[in-house]
């Protein structure tokens, strides 16, 4: 048997619009056995399967990944009973270190030396606490650039072609070298571009080995557009018709390059203009923070712009229209809290 024959055994956490589009591929792909952990539409999709309308992979009727289940716990065991022991975790749920520990969360599903950590997750600084509870495990990140998202309670529709960016957070990781945890970085790549080999669109799955700077990059639209977005509930194209690219995405996209460049990472002043001004200003398009916002789900505040203005603090660089946008959305944060806890107390 070849090295592309083998099926890794993975385990997939958070199976929303991004989630079940990676569990797709890595089935399509031929060498990944994917566990799925589902919560609140365990059982619509245990029945049912998932209804995908994909711009990559078309439509697919009641399609499921070889196991679904509904804890962690279930899938940490095997149908006898015995301890898994998976190759790669694959974790695409929001990013929420405010709320609870994604590390206490995934232990039972980590064999030390073994599984690899995948984060296919916004923010930054997200990979630290994963390196200090798994050290010998390795542990890469993806930047995710696609339009997906769930639209029933077994339903995803995919807008967007899926392109991801996926590199290692480079650690002691149990004495291996930096070069064995290129390779493992590197193996996840060729398997999921084997699950992309018949999509026509421009999905793909690059390898970088420069992580950090890519997540910065992410951040000059995800701290930018997404956060004002939420916080006005527009859509872009409204925050764009409106004059609020110029007068605060523009701003704030300064204020991320700068504290980058800081931190030792330089972005491309190009990239700036590039993204603030790619949509048309009719698009319709939602970012997840608004959604979340939209639906009373908890926002991805601290490692979108807590984290950043953190560093900030840190290098001595000034972000004041970050820093006020950030406070703002704390507001948000604490009336949705009160709301869902008054709902509670009825």
């Amino acid at each position: 048997m070849n090295g592309q024959d083998v099926k890794h055994k993975v385990c997939l956490v958070g199976s929303g619009g991004v989630g079940t589009i990676a569990s797709v591929v890595l089935e399509k792909s031929g060498r990944a056995q994917v566990t799925t952990v589902l919560r609140t539409r365990y059982a619509h999709v245990k029945e049912r399967g998932w209804d995908i309308k994909s711009v990559d992979h078309g439509t697919l009727q009641s399609w499921r990944p070889s196991r679904v289940v509904r804890t962690v716990q279930e899938a940490a065991m095997t149908a006898a009973g015995g301890k898994e022991a998976y190759d790669f975790v694959v974790i695409s749920t929001k990013q929420l270190p405010d709320k609870w520990s994604l590390a206490d969360l995934i232990t039972p599903l980590i064999t030390p030396s073994r599984t690899a950590i995948v984060l296919i997750q916004n923010g930054l600084d997200i990979e630290l606490p994963l390196i200090a509870a798994f050290p010998a495990n390795s542990i890469m990140s993806a930047v995710s650039m696609i339009g997906s998202a769930t639209t029933g309670p077994n339903q995803v529709t995919q807008i967007g072609a899926d392109v991801l960016t996926i590199g290692p957070h480079i650690h002691d990781c149990g004495g291996r070298s930096r070069d064995d945890q290129l390779a493992k970085a590197r193996e996840f790549v060729d398997m999921y571009n084997a699950g992309l080999r018949d999509v026509t669109t421009e999905a793909c799955c690059m390898f970088t080995d420069d992580m950090p700077t890519a997540r910065w990059h992410k951040l000059l639209w995800n701290s930018t557009f997404n956060t004002l977005c939420a916080l006005m509930r527009m859509n872009v194209g409204e925050l764009q018709a409106s004059r609020g690219r110029e007068t605060l995405s523009i701003p704030m996209m300064w204020e991320v390059l700068r504290i980058a460049k800081a931190a030792g990472h330089t972005l491309e002043e190009s990239e700036i203009h590039r993204l603030a001004y790619r949509l048309p200003n009719d698009c319709e398009y939602r970012p997840s923070m608004l959604l979340d916002l939209e639906c009373n789900r908890p926002m991805e505040i601290e490692v979108i712009l807590g984290n950043p203005l953190a560093r900030a603090d840190e290098l001595g660089v000034d972000a004041p229209n970050m820093k006020t946008v950030y406070e703002l959305l704390k507001l948000e944060r604490w009336r949705m809290d009160r709301d869902q806890k008054d709902q509670k107390d009825l």
